[in-house]
């Protein structure tokens, strides 16, 4: 009796071991790269627009000349796609209620933008300046790298 059970599940290891047919490898197998299909939505107009109203923000922001850093805000700006801001950026009191919404707009796309074309980041938290001060005329983020002549360097 203890020999017909051996070769029962001795049998039944064998047969279920080979029961996958070709048709379910091929399914779970990796497709040519080559054969992927090809994008179909262009996320370069979407990324147009949002540099468009950044250069727009950089603007308005820049007809303000920084003489008393106690004049100026600092806002996050953008959206990183694993939530939080990609920036900040500092703009004068006086243009807030022209600037803010422009920022707050900019934010919306960005997260928007990330979300339509799963795009996917570092998650690292950008830190937040800790103040503002002037220099030749323009605000200078403290405590932080996020302007855009900043990361330039």
């Amino acid at each position: 009796m203890k020999k017909v059970f051996c070769v029962a599940i001795l049998v039944l290891i064998v047969v279920s071991c080979g029961t996958r047919s070709q048709a379910d490898e091929e399914e779970t197998l990796p497709k040519d790269i080559a054969l992927k299909p090809e994008r179909t939505d262009d996320p370069e107009p979407d990324r147009r627009a949002m540099a468009e109203l950044m250069r727009n923000i950089d603007s308005l922001i820049a007809t303000e000349s920084c003489t008393d850093a106690l004049a100026w805000r600092i806002s996050a700006i953008g959206a990183k796609p694993c939530g939080g801001p990609s920036s900040f950026v500092a703009y004068p009191i006086s243009r807030e209620d022209e600037i803010l919404p422009k920022i707050q707009q900019l934010t919306a796309l960005q997260s928007a933008f990330n979300r339509k074309y799963n795009m996917m980041s570092d998650c690292a938290v950008v830190p937040a300046p800790s103040g503002v001060r002037c220099e030749n005329g323009k605000a200078v983020l403290v405590g932080s790298k996020t302007t855009t002549e900043e990361i330039a360097e």
